[in-house]
C-alpha cells in the first residue's frame, strides 16, 4: 500500500451521483469515488453491461505523485453473488465534459470470482497503481465499469470503486499517451492469424521524451481441443527497433494462492495470465529514447494453428512517454505485503516476524544501498541495511529481519527509508508506509497437528519454522493415502510460521476432483481437540503464523489480539458495515467517538461472538471517527473515515 499516512483524508463529495475532490498538500492523500454501491449484473442479450459514472478530480494545476485504483466487491442486498468468472473492465471514457469524444482507455481488468456459496457477509477489496493515466485524471472524467457475461440478472455484485491520489512531484513528468494494439484477437485460426492484428507501430518520440513505457494487459480466453488459449501457455515477444524488448509466457500458475477461496468453480486451474477473483496484472516494458527519434514497436505471439479454433486473446497495449527523472537518489516504499490487514494480502498474514515490503527506485541513479527503519509504531525501531543494484524505475521485494513486537496497544506497523546510497532521500514524502496489523493468535506451548491425507498424499508436505528460519518439525515424504497423522509440537516462547503445501494446488478436498479423495487438517490443544480447523479446500497452501507466550499476562494480552473489527467501505460516504468477531461469546459494548473524543453511539450485545452491523453516518460531519469494542477480556479500536 503506497504511502499509507494516517492523516485526515481530503475526501470525496458525492452530489447527484457525481464526485468531486478538494486539493491536498504534497504527500497527502485524497480519495474520489466514481462508483458507490453499484449493483452490477450482466446483460445476457448483449454479453456486456456498462456502468458509466462521472467523477470530478482536481484541476490540471495539481500534480500527482501516485494514483491508486481501489475496487471492492460484496454480494448485492437480497441477491446472490455472481456465479461465473467473467471479464470486467474499467475505462476512462469522456474527459472534460459530456460533449467530449470518448477516449476508450482501458485502465484495469478484473476477473470476477466463482461466487457460488458466498454470503451477504462476504466482501473483498483490491488495489492497483494506475499512475500512468495521471494525464487524464483531472477535472470531469467519465469512468466506466463494464461487466461482461451472460448469467441471469438475479445474480451480480455490489461494487464500490474509488481513486486514491497522492499529491506531489511526479517521478517523471508524463508527456504523451498513445494507444497501440487493442481488441479481442482470434488465436489459432489459419485464415485469420493473430499477426493480422499485431502489426508494427512506429512512434516518433516527443521532443522532451526520455523514457517510453509500454503497459500491456493480455489475457487468454476460449478453449479448443488443446485448451488454447485459456488453458495453454504461449509465448509473447515484444520488439523495439528489431531488438527483443521483452519476452514472456502468457500464463499464470498461482491461482491456488488467490485470496478469494474457496470458490464455487474451477478457481485453482492455471490460466492464460489470469485467475478467477483477481486482477489481470499488466506487464511493463521501458526504453530510454531520444526526443524526436523514430521507434518501431512490434508484438508477436508464438505460432499456433488449431484444428478447431475457438481461442482469443484480449490485448491492450499502451505507450506512455515521460520526461527525465526529477531526482537522482530517490526511493519509495511501494507496498507492505506483511504485516498488513488488507484482504489482498490475507494469504500471507498475519505475521509476527520478518516483514516483507517492496521498494522502488524513482531516481536516475541506480540504488546500491538503502537503510530501512521499521517496527510496530510506538515501540523501539529495528534497522535493515539493504544492499543490491536496483536500476531506475525498477522495484524489489525486501524481507526485513528481527521479530516484530506484538503488544495489543501497538497495532500499526511503520517502515521508512532513512537513507539511499548513503545520503538522504531527495524526495521523502513517499519514504514512509504504515499498515494496520492483525495480530497472530497465541497458542499453547504444547499443541498437536492432526491431518488426514486424501488419495494424493505425495502432493502434501508441511514445515514449522521459528523466526530464525530453522525447521523444527516437518513431514515432507513418506505419507500414505487416507491415513491420519498426529504430530505433537513442543515449543518455547516465540514466533512461529506453519506452512502446509499441496503441490497439486487442489487442497485436501475439492469438488472437481472427487477421485482425489478428502482429507482434513487442524491444530489441537490438550484441552481442546478442535481449536483451529483449516478449510480443506485451500488450493495451494495453508499459512498460519502464531506466537507462544511465557506468562499469564502475556497470554491475556495476546488473546485480545484475536478480536476482529472490520469496517467497510472505509472511507465511507455514510452507509457502512461493521463486522465484529470475538474469540469467545460474551457480553460486549460497541462505542463510536468523533475526532474530538465525544461519544456519538453506544450499543450493548449479550453473549455474542459475531455481529454484522449496518450503520449510516450520513448525519455526521465529514472527518475521522473511532469504533471501540470492549468486553471483560477483549478490546479493539478502528478508525472510520466519513467523506460526504
Amino acid at each position: 500500500m503506497k504511502l499509507i499516512k494516517f492523516v485526515p483524508f481530503i475526501v470525496a463529495l458525492m452530489l447527484l451521483g457525481n464526485v468531486s475532490m478538494s486539493q491536498a498538500s504534497i504527500g497527502d492523500t485524497s480519495t474520489v469515488f466514481s462508483h458507490w454501491n453499484y449493483t452490477v449484473v450482466t446483460d445476457p442479450g448483449a454479453g456486456s453491461h456498462p456502468y458509466p459514472s462521472w467523477a470530478v478530480f482536481a484541476d490540471t494545476s495539481v500534480k500527482y505523485r501516485k494514483v491508486i485504483l481501489h475496487i471492492n466487491y460484496k454480494c448485492p442486498p437480497g441477491m446472490a453473488c455472481g456465479e461465473w468468472d467473467y471479464l470486467d473492465y474499467v475505462y476512462l471514457r469522456r474527459v472534460g465534459g459530456v460533449n467530449a469524444p470518448s477516449k476508450d482507455i482501458e485502465i484495469a481488468r478484473f476477473i470476477t470470482p466463482y461466487g457460488n456459496g458466498m454470503t451477504s457477509a462476504w466482501h473483498s477489496e483490491f488495489h492497483m497503481d494506475i499512475t500512468d493515466y495521471a494525464l487524464f485524471l483531472h477535472d470531469s472524467v467519465e469512468v466506466e465499469y463494464r461487466h461482461d457475461g451472460y448469467e441471469t440478472t438475479a445474480k451480480g455484485w455490489l461494487v464500490n470503486m474509488y481513486f486514491e491520489f497522492i499529491e506531489g512531484t511526479p517521478v517523471m513528468e508524463p508527456i504523451k499517451f498513445t494507444q497501440l494494439w487493442n481488441g479481442s484477437m482470434p488465436f489459432g485460426y489459419s485464415g485469420n492469424p493473430i499477426e493480422n492484428y499485431l502489426q508494427p507501430d512506429t512512434i516518433v518520440a516527443t521532443g522532451n521524451t526520455k523514457t517510453m513505457r509500454m503497459r500491456i494487459l493480455q489475457s487468454g480466453h476460449g478453449s479448443d481441443n488443446n485448451g488454447c488459449s485459456e488453458f495453454c501457455s504461449k509465448t509473447r515477444t515484444l520488439y523495439l527497433n528489431g531488438n527483443i524488448l521483452g519476452q514472456r509466457s502468457i500464463w499464470r500458475t498461482n491461482c491456488g494462492l488467490t485470496p478469494i477461496y474457496p470458490q464455487g468453480g474451477t478457481w485453482i486451474y492455471s490460466r492464460g495470465n489470469w485467475c478467477p477473483g483477481s486482477w489481470v496484472f499488466p506487464d511493463f516494458y521501458e526504453a530510454t529514447v531520444n526526443g524526436g527519434s523514430s521507434n518501431i514497436f512490434d508484438m508477436n505471439m508464438q505460432s499456433y494453428t488449431s484444428t478447431n479454433p475457438s481461442a482469443r486473446y484480449a490485448v491492450n497495449a499502451q505507450l506512455i512517454e515521460y520526461g527525465p527523472s526529477t531526482h537522482v537518489n530517490d526511493a519509495s516504499i511501494e507496498e507492505v505485503y506483511s504485516p498488513n490487514s488488507m484482504f489482498e494480502y490475507s494469504r500471507m498474514n498475519p505475521i509476527c516476524d520478518n516483514a516483507k515490503i517492496n521498494i522502488r527506485n524513482n531516481g536516475s541513479a541506480a540504488i546500491t544501498s538503502a537503510t530501512i527503519k521499521y517496527g510496530i509504531e510506538g515501540m523501539p525501531q529495528s534497522t535493515y541495511n539493504w544492499v543490491g543494484n536496483l536500476a531506475k524505475n525498477k522495484a524489489v521485494d525486501v524481507v526485513l529481519g528481527d521479530v516484530l513486537p506484538t503488544y495489543p496497544s501497538y497495532q500499526t506497523f511503520k517502515a521508512y527509508i532513512a537513507t539511499v546510497n548513503g545520503v538522504a532521500d531527495e524526495y521523502n514524502y513517499d519514504d514512509t508506509a504504515k499498515t494496520m496489523v492483525n495480530i497472530p493468535p497465541m497458542y499453547d506451548s504444547v499443541m498437536i497437528f492432526v491431518f488426514k491425507t486424501n488419495n494424493q498424499p505425495t502432493q502434501n508436505n508441511y514445515t514449522l519454522k521459528n523466526t530464525a528460519g530453522t525447521t523444527l518439525y516437518s513431514r515432507t515424504t513418506g505419507l500414505t493415502a487416507n491415513t491420519t497423522y498426529r504430530d505433537t509440537f513442543r515449543l518455547a516462547p516465540g514466533c512461529y510460521r506453519f506452512t502446509f503445501n499441496d503441490t497439486g494446488n487442489d487442497g485436501l478436498s475439492w469438488w472437481a476432483n472427487t477421485a482425489g479423495g478428502s482429507g482434513t487438517a487442524k491444530f489441537s490443544k490438550l484441552t481442546s481437540p478442535n481449536f483451529k480447523v483449516f478449510n480443506p479446500d485451500f488450493g495451494s497452501q495453508i499459512f498460519q503464523a502464531f506466537t507462544v507466550g511465557s506468562n499469564p499476562l502475556s497470554i491475556q494480552k495476546n488473546a485480545a489480539k484475536e478480536v476482529s473489527l472490520d469496517i467497510f467501505p472505509n472511507p465511507t460516504l455514510g452507509p457502512l458495515n461493521m463486522e465484529i468477531q470475538l474469540p469467545i461469546a460474551e457480553d460486549f459494548k460497541l462505542e463510536v467517538y468523533n475526532g474530538m473524543g465525544q461519544k456519538i453511539l453506544e450499543k450493548n450485545y449479550v453473549k455474542s461472538d459475531y455481529q454484522m452491523l449496518e450503520f449510516d453516518f450520513s448525519k455526521f460531519e465529514s472527518g475521522m471517527y473511532y469504533a471501540k469494542i470492549t468486553s471483560n477480556h477483549y478490546t479493539a479500536t478502528k478508525e472510520i473515515v466519513v467523506s460526504k
